[in-house]
């Protein structure tokens, strides 16, 4: 079987990514991201019954926001990479809605944030991997609280939207003891993930692959069945590095804007106060340690 994706193919994703880029009207972006889930489900559906579905019949990336599930994508989503898993990129979405639906055939999926509990509910008839991202907890909420005040796009999410202006008009601790509590349920969810033994999950600590990304990246696709030239694995580091994915943040975002991709990356341990320490072990008893990261 011819293991690359079709010329076809690439444009339909070109143009689905080109779309959910450029529409800025939150229900339509929502409908454009669920027809191109039906699409590649009416994609999958054909490819299994001719007997063409890759060996790994689904990737996952999976994480909590915040602990590079963006690097993740453009890694899977790089045209050297789906050239050789044949694998369709969906758009993301709330997957914690309905997990036992299923996911589309000979796709990747980015962005699964679900607890580990709820992606074991998620029907597999063909080979699927995973990768997991762990990141600091601390630096999870740190991270998130810049990118809700200053550098994340809008939401169109009402409630969001409204959290955020609460945190921009308190006082900065004020504003990250409370987004420590509203992230609260995001790392009870990275929790169930800490320690698993599962031969499709593959786990990774984000600060581990930042600071040295080839042999992590090598270990990521090798778990997902995927091998590449010495050329072509170049190719992929220079353009996912932070630097590249920094500079196409940016040229999609209006003059003078702030990158997802801090410039300042203060981390917890410039920023937490006592009560900010408290209070993400409240929320995850423990699993700093758990993690091995340093007190």
């Amino acid at each position: 079987m011819n293991n690359e994706i079709s010329v076809g193919d690439r444009s339909k994703q070109k143009a689905i990514e080109w779309a959910t880029a450029t529409v800025s009207w939150g229900p339509a972006r929502l409908a454009l991201k669920k027809g191109a889930h039906q699409a590649a489900r009416a994609r999958g559906r054909a490819m299994e019954r001719r007997g063409e579905l890759p060996a790994i019949a689904n990737i996952y990336t999976a994480s909590t926001p915040k602990a590079g599930s963006q690097w993740m994508r453009a890694v899977f989503n790089h045209p050297v990479v789906r050239a050789q898993t044949n694998l369709f990129t969906v758009p993301q979405l709330n997957y914690q809605d309905k997990p036992e639906r299923g996911l589309p055939l000979a796709s990747y999926v980015p962005g699964l944030y679900v607890r580990y509990d709820e992606y074991r509910r998620i029907p597999h008839r063909h080979p699927h991997r995973v990768v997991y991202m762990f990141r600091d907890p601390r630096d999870v909420v740190v991270s998130g609280y810049f990118s809700a005040v200053k550098t994340h796009q809008n939401t169109y999410n009402a409630y969001v939207e409204q959290v955020r202006d609460e945190l921009r008009a308190m006082p900065f601790d004020e504003g990250l003891l409370k987004l420590i509590e509203e992230a609260a349920p995001r790392l009870q969810e990275i929790a169930t993930w800490a320690g698993i033994e599962d031969p499709n999950v593959e786990a990774f600590k984000l600060e581990e692959v930042s600071a040295d990304p080839e042999p992590h990246v090598r270990r990521m696709l090798a778990h997902c069945g995927v091998e590449l030239s010495e050329a072509d694995l170049a190719t992929l580091l220079a353009d996912t590095s932070r630097e590249s994915l920094q500079a196409k943040d940016l040229a999609k975002r209006e003059a003078g804007a702030e990158s997802h991709y801090r410039v300042d990356r203060k981390g917890y341990r410039d920023l937490f106060q006592p009560e900010h320490y408290a209070a993400v072990e409240k929320a995850v008893p423990g699993l700093v340690a758990q993690l091995g990261y340093p007190d």
